[in-house]
C-alpha cells in the first residue's frame, strides 16, 4: 500500500492519479476539507483518506510499502514561523524516524528555494557541509533544507535511513490541478487567466542591471515531468538521495508569458509593475538545475520544453469549462 502526504495539493493530486492508472493501492493523506474531487480521475478507487493527525497511527497498524511525503505549507510569503516549523520540519522528522522503524520507503518533497539567491551553484550535492552553507531566501526554503541537513546527519552520524529515502528538489512546478493555490499558482496559469479576463499581464520589474525587466529567468517544470521522477523512483527502489528535479534549460518570464499567448493566438499584452517590498529580498532572479546526478543514476526520460508544456497545459485548460 501506498500514501501519499498533501495528496489534495498539486503534485499529490497529479501522483495519485498515475498511481490509480497504474492499478496501485493508493491513500491519500491531507485535510479533507481541502479535497477537490475534480483533481481526480477515479476518485472512487483512493483506498481511504488519512487526516494528517491520524496518519502515525495509521502507518503503525498497517503494511505500508511506501510513502511520498508532498504534505507541506509551500507558500514562500506564508507569515506563521511557528506554524511552518511544526508542518514542514517536526512533522517530517518523525514521519522519517517512523519509516526508519518500520522499514518503509520515503520519498519526499524538497525545494530548489534551498539554494537561495543561487550563489553556490544548483548541484544536488547531499554534503552536510555544502547543505549547511545554503542560504534560503524566505522559511519555507529555510525549513526544506532543514529536513535535507537532517535526513543526511541522519544518516552519516547513525548509519540509519528509510530502506529507500529519495529527496526531491522541485523546482518551478506548472500544470492541471494547481487552481486552488490562488495566489501562488504559476505563472503560466496566471496569465491564462488575465487573457481569458481580457486583462494585461502584469510580470516584475527587475532590479538589477544585469537583467531587464521580463528577463528574470527560471527553470520551469511541467508536472507531468515530476509524476515521471517520481514513479521512476517509485520503480527504482535501490536509488537513494537527494535530486534536482528540473528540466536542466533556464526560460524568462517573457518567454513563458509569450507562449502562453501564442498558444490562445493573442498578442502579448504585459505591464510590468513593482515588485513588493515584502518579496524584494526573498526574489531570486535565475535558477536552473544540474541534472548531472539524475542522468547518472539512470534516469534518461527527456522533459518537455517549455513551448511543449505551455501547449498541452493550454490544451487541459481550454477543455474545461472552469473560465468560459
Amino acid at each position: 500500500m501506498i500514501i501519499v502526504t498533501g495528496g489534495a495539493g498539486f503534485i499529490g493530486s497529479n501522483l495519485i492519479n498515475a498511481l490509480i492508472q497504474k492499478k496501485r493501492k493508493v491513500f491519500l493523506c491531507d485535510y479533507p476539507g481541502l479535497i477537490v474531487k475534480s483533481y481526480f480521475k477515479k476518485f472512487e478507487n483512493i483506498e481511504g483518506i488519512i487526516e494528517p493527525v491520524k496518519l502515525f497511527e495509521f502507518i503503525k497498524n498497517n503494511n505500508i510499502s511506501i510513502v511520498f511525503h508532498l504534505g507541506a505549507i509551500s507558500a514562500t510569503t506564508y507569515e506563521d514561523n511557528n506554524k511552518l516549523w511544526v508542518n514542514n520540519v517536526l512533522f517530517s522528522t518523525k514521519l522519517w524516524r517512523l519509516c526508519i522503524n518500520k522499514k518503509i520507503r520515503l520519498i519526499y518533497a524538497s525545494s530548489a528555494a534551498t539554494y537561495g539567491d543561487g550563489s553556490l551553484g544548483f548541484e544536488d550535492n547531499e554534503n552536510i557541509n555544502f547543505l549547511t552553507k545554503l542560504k534560503a531566501l524566505n522559511v519555507y526554503g529555510w525549513t526544506k533544507n532543514q529536513i535535507d541537513m537532517r535526513n543526511v546527519f541522519f544518516k552519516e552520524s547513525i548509519g540509519m535511513t528509510p530502506p529507500q529515502w529519495v529527496g526531491l528538489k522541485f523546482f518551478n512546478v506548472y500544470g492541471n490541478n494547481e487552481y486552488h493555490k490562488k495566489n501562488m499558482i504559476s505563472v503560466v496559469l496566471k496569465t491564462y487567466i488575465q487573457i481569458k479576463q481580457n486583462k494585461e499581464t502584469k510580470l516584475f520589474k527587475s532590479y538589477k542591471k544585469f537583467y531587464k525587466d521580463g528577463e528574470q529567468k527560471r527553470d520551469f517544470i511541467y508536472v507531468k515531468d515530476c509524476i515521471n521522477t517520481l514513479l521512476w523512483f517509485l520503480e527504482n527502489k535501490k536509488v537513494s538521495g537527494i535530486f534536482n528535479i528540473g528540466t536542466g534549460k533556464s526560460n524568462t518570464f517573457n518567454d513563458l508569458v509569450s507562449s502562453v499567448y501564442g498558444c490562445l493566438n493573442k498578442n502579448s499584452n504585459i505591464k510590468y509593475i513593482d515588485m513588493p517590498k515584502s518579496i524584494k529580498r526573498q526574489y531570486q532572479y535565475e535558477t536552473k538545475a544540474n541534472l548531472n546526478k539524475l542522468r547518472k543514476v539512470g534516469y534518461n526520460k527527456n522533459f518537455y520544453s517549455l513551448k511543449e508544456g505551455i501547449s498541452d497545459y493550454i490544451k487541459i485548460l481550454e477543455s474545461s469549462d472552469t473560465f468560459s
